[in-house]
């Protein structure tokens, strides 16, 4: 059974946990809650933090010229300084290579992710019709580039949330190994973590291994700097049907041979089945996964493909929902 690290993630408040939406309302989520006991959230609200009460205006964010600040809605009054002193003041104490994620509220001018409205000035006015991430995650991201955030609403859809799980406990697991200070913990990350993040992109696999290979003694924390770094940028884009079969062909290849005419015939139908999107990706892996454990592929036994995340944390009814 592997045993996950916990990812440390940021988490809106107002998700499950704190009355302090502007009308004093807190928003239930299921997943939010599912996922508490596998990571660690450092659980903040912007603007309450920043110094605005419960219930109070809504804020907005406006554009000026070209330049964006948050104001009361009603009032115009100028929020934005307090919120670059408490952005200053999160950013001091907390370290972006020991944060792995944030989910943010969908549509929050301070915190949402990407969907919040942008307006000409407060009053009844209508949007600008342009929509970006708030004002604390745009200005997060600016200090914490590698941060994994989505919003609650487009974790209800089944593909971003398995990218966000599979991104943030690979992370998490990354930074155990960056403590480790140990380069073998290194190359077992990279081993053991091959065919994920080969359904991802195998160019960026094969320059994640020639910086391991590069690797010279007393040059430890270098190295692991340029992995993660790299590794981020591998992890960038979704997965897609192509690299996801290039990737189960791989692993074929090891188990082929020791299965029946028959058995080959229904993996490679299913598959064919697969890229029709006929069948879900779990069909195909979980086929392969049998026949690793049936002829124990001690190699392939330790890939975290088939485990990429704690069980119970996504399912088929997810994928209806949420906007790409």
């Amino acid at each position: 059974m592997r045993e996950f690290k916990k990812p440390n993630i940021i988490l809106s408040k107002c998700l499950e946990y704190c009355r302090c939406r502007y009308n004093g309302d807190k928003i239930p989520d299921k997943f939010v809650r599912k996922l508490e006991k596998h990571v660690n959230y450092i659980k903040i609200c912007p603007e309450v933090e920043m110094g605005l009460g419960v219930p109070r205006n809504s804020v907005r964010l406006i554009k000026d010229q070209d330049q964006y600040k948050l104001v009361d809605s009603m009032t115009g009054k100028d929020h934005t300084d307090k919120m670059n002193n408490y952005l200053e003041k999160i950013i001091s104490e907390l370290k972006e290579e020991e944060i792995e994620g944030f989910i943010a509220k969908t549509r929050s001018p301070s915190c949402g992710s990407n969907d919040a409205k942008v307006y000409p000035k407060a009053g009844k006015v209508p949007a600008l019709g342009e929509k970006k991430a708030g004002y604390f995650t745009t200005e997060l991201k600016k200090s914490f580039s590698s941060l994994v955030i989505e919003n609650e609403g487009r974790l209800k859809n089944f593909k971003l949330r398995e990218n966000f799980l599979i991104k943030i406990f690979m992370l998490a697991d990354l930074r155990s190994v960056i403590e480790s200070r140990a380069i073998k913990e290194l190359i077992d990350f990279h081993s053991n973590n091959k065919y994920l993040i080969m359904s991802y992109n195998q160019n960026g696999l094969n320059k994640l291994g020639r910086i391991i290979a590069a690797y010279k003694k007393g040059k430890t924390e270098i190295i692991m700097k340029k992995y993660r770094k790299k590794l981020l940028e591998t992890l960038e884009v979704l997965p897609d049907t192509g690299k996801r079969v290039n990737m189960l062909e791989h692993i074929f290849g090891y188990v082929s041979s020791n299965i029946s005419p028959e058995e080959r015939k229904y993996f490679l139908e299913t598959l064919a089945d697969f890229r029709k999107d006929k069948v879900p990706f779990s069909l195909p892996l979980a086929l392969l996964r049998s026949w690793v454990i049936r002829f124990k592929v001690e190699y392939l036994l330790a890939q975290t493909i088939f485990n990429p995340y704690p069980e119970g944390l996504i399912d088929l009814s997810d994928s209806g929902n949420g906007r790409l």
